[in-house]
């Protein structure tokens, strides 16, 4: 049944894939008629001097509009919404998003906007296999691999790439190679693009002559390309967050952000009008050899900054076509410097296009084999195989050693929503010394004779105690057997300073637990300091063993409660809820507050509370700071715009929230 369901849902992503493309014609036609142009126009920009080189500034607006007003899904590059709807709603997406999905990015792309086809496309049919799987009332298990399977039709028929559709399914949606994820997926995919290419017939998107590595050094060459990927695909994901941070903490009115965003997106179109739209024709002129050095590297700075600022703005749009022609202008341009510098080994400068290409698309999106694939599917180039291979597990491997989340988690990360990979999630990563670590007391001075400090050691339970100079700052760490071996040794007057350990192992509360784990069993230690990174030296708190083992154990077991208090909320209003992210503003009453304080409904769950990066786990007792990012959910959603305003520093009106609230106390 599932595989029926998969090939069912293949054939919607690829009918999908072909509408979207339609309405993105019919978008851009219809705004550029808006400013008195021929509807017949093919290309966009029209000329600079006319009116229309506004049209992405309309486009934004009218996709903020749709955002406001209709389904606020619709806003950003749609995998997340993906990501977001499996981990907090098992794969439940509103049947109305698949609709709006294929609008809002229309209008955003038509008009101009810079972004890629590949995110709405992958919303539209994950969001057709949730609607197959809720109206069948499915588990959240199957429905999770039909909205998997949905999105990889939509990525294999967009590109033309069924393999590499169903290794985005897997390894993107997912986080997972599970003999029980491969076939669906597979069958959607494949179903995809055979529907997609029987009515737009069958080509490469990207087709390119045949490059290889013509010299053995190249490879070299592909590393050192695949690293400086790493490097810019690091700067596409803090960037797109930066932006969206930014964006969400901006209080304007809901048209002004994309009026202005598209006004300065339309700025830079008038600089390059290759920076405008997805991009195809100009990474085609750049791996056909028609760029210089100069060329490529002004579109790269300019695609960049434009794509942040539609995205930042509101537009409707994916990450994934940008994050292709990035990785084209950045390896042009390694590779017509490299040129320069080395002919007789780089010949081809245009073969580093294609592989810089998959490589920052490798990082940014920390999916190498669907990287590989995909573009090895675009070019039709098999002979470039090992180029790509490398410089994608290069960028994969500088990435993933300087970030942890992806261009596609790190909004949901910023939110508190930890999205769990497949079999391989270990969550002690996603904890950080700061949930678990005790308050310092102080420390032991080292002028403290080692008879008093073993007396104190007897008394604690670390058994080890945190030995500070005059200024309290960290001198060492002695434990209760170096104390008692001194004593035996007849050293009981002597300052325990002199008998404590210098080399002193230490953690930040930034680290993770799994570090903190690890260092642990590497030194058998049964405590360690907690320093500030400023000053090493500044202990903040007291990290034991058992600490870690309760804060991971308090971790799983809240994340399990939430789990079920949604679904009884759900249950019982008989409504799916809505989740809602409030930053706490320093003007806000509830700051200072416990949450056992606050006067929430009981229609509303605090999810998470995130601080300077960390996620704590909300209790009573845990104290409300200025900045804090609060996850919400509310269910019936009517209740929470008004728990919003609560929480932002308004009050429950008697017919909203507090409504909610006192018919669930009575």
């Amino acid at each position: 049944m599932l595989v029926s369901l998969a090939l069912i849902t293949g054939v919607v992503g690829g009918l999908g894939a072909i509408l979207f493309r339609l309405m993105i014609d019919w978008a851009g036609r219809g705004i550029r008629q808006v400013f008195w142009l021929l509807p017949g126009v093919p290309h966009f920009p029209p000329p600079r001097h006319d009116l229309a080189v506004l049209a992405p500034a309309v486009g934004l607006v009218l996709v903020g509009l749709i955002g406001q007003y209709l389904a606020s899904e619709v806003r950003g590059h749609g995998i997340p919404q993906v990501l977001e709807a499996l981990a907090l709603r098992g794969g439940r997406i509103r049947p109305r998003v698949a609709l709006l999905g294929i609008v809002a990015p229309a209008v955003t792309i038509g008009s101009g906007g810079s972004v890629g086809q590949e995110g709405p496309i992958a919303l539209i049919g994950a969001s057709f296999g949730s609607v197959i799987g809720q109206l069948l009332r499915l588990s959240d298990r199957y429905l999770s691999l039909l909205v998997a399977s949905g999105a990889a039709a939509g990525v294999a028929a967009t590109f033309n790439a069924p393999i590499a559709g169903a290794l985005f399914g897997m390894e993107v949606v997912l986080g997972s190679h599970a003999m029980g994820v491969i076939l669906p997926t597979l069958v959607a995919a494949v179903t995809g693009t055979v529907t997609f290419n029987s009515i737009m017939g069958n080509r490469l998107v990207l087709p390119t002559a045949t490059f290889g590595l013509g010299h053995p050094a190249e490879i070299l060459a592909m590393l050192l390309l695949g690293a400086v990927a790493g490097l810019m695909g690091l700067a596409y994901t803090r960037g797109l967050d930066l932006v969206e941070t930014a964006s969400a903490r901006w209080r304007v009115p809901f048209w002004l952000k994309p009026l202005l965003g598209g006004v300065l997106v339309a700025l830079l179109g008038m600089v390059a009008p290759q920076v405008l739209g997805v991009g195809y024709d100009t990474m085609e002129r750049a791996v056909a050899g028609d760029l210089v050095l100069a060329g490529f590297f002004w579109l790269l700075v300019l695609k960049y900054l434009a794509t942040l600022i539609t995205i930042g703005a509101g537009g409707s749009g994916g990450v994934f076509a940008p994050s292709l022609y990035l990785g084209t202008m950045l390896g042009g341009s390694f590779g017509a410097a490299m040129h320069l510098l080395m002919p007789d080994v780089v010949a081809v400068p245009q073969a580093y296009a294609v592989v810089g290409m998959g490589a920052v698309f490798a990082a940014a999106a920390q999916a190498p084999l669907t990287a590989i694939t995909i573009i090895l599917e675009m070019t039709g180039d098999y002979e470039i195989t090992v180029g790509v291979m490398a410089a994608c597990a290069m960028s994969y491997f500088v990435y993933g050693f300087l970030a942890r989340d992806s261009m596609y988690t790190v909004r949901l990360t910023r939110k508190g929503i930890v999205v769990l990979r497949g079999t391989e999630i270990r969550p002690a990563e996603r904890i950080t010394v700061s949930a678990a670590q005790r308050q310092f007391s102080g420390g032991c001075p080292a002028s403290t004779s080692v008879a008093q400090a073993y007396g104190s050691v007897s008394a604690r339970r670390h058994r080890s105690l945190v030995v500070v100079d005059d200024r309290g700052e960290l001198l060492g760490v002695v434990s209760a057997d170096d104390l008692r071996r001194a004593l035996l040794d007849g050293k009981s007057d002597v300052p325990v300073g002199d008998v404590a350990s210098r080399n002193v192992v230490t953690v930040y509360p930034d680290q993770s637990l799994e570090d903190a784990m690890r260092l642990f069993a590497v030194y058998d230690y049964r405590m360690l300091p907690v320093v500030s990174r400023q000053n090493p030296r500044r202990v903040v708190g007291i990290l034991g063993r058992d600490d870690v083992l309760r804060a991971y154990n308090a971790h799983t077991l809240h994340g399990l409660e939430t789990s079920r208090k949604v679904q009884l909320l759900r249950h019982l209003a008989r409504d799916q809820g809505s989740f809602g992210e409030v930053v706490l503003p320093a003007s806000s009453p509830i700051s200072g507050r416990t949450l056992a304080e606050l006067e929430l409904p009981p229609q509303c769950l605090l999810v998470s509370v995130t601080r300077e990066g960390s996620v704590l786990i909300p209790h009573g007792r845990t104290r409300l700071e200025p900045g804090d990012r609060l996850l919400v959910f509310c269910s019936p959603s009517e209740c929470l715009e008004e728990v919003e305003n609560y929480l932002r520093g308004g009050s429950l009106a008697s017919t909203g929230a507090a409504g909610y609230s006192r018919q669930g106390r009575g």
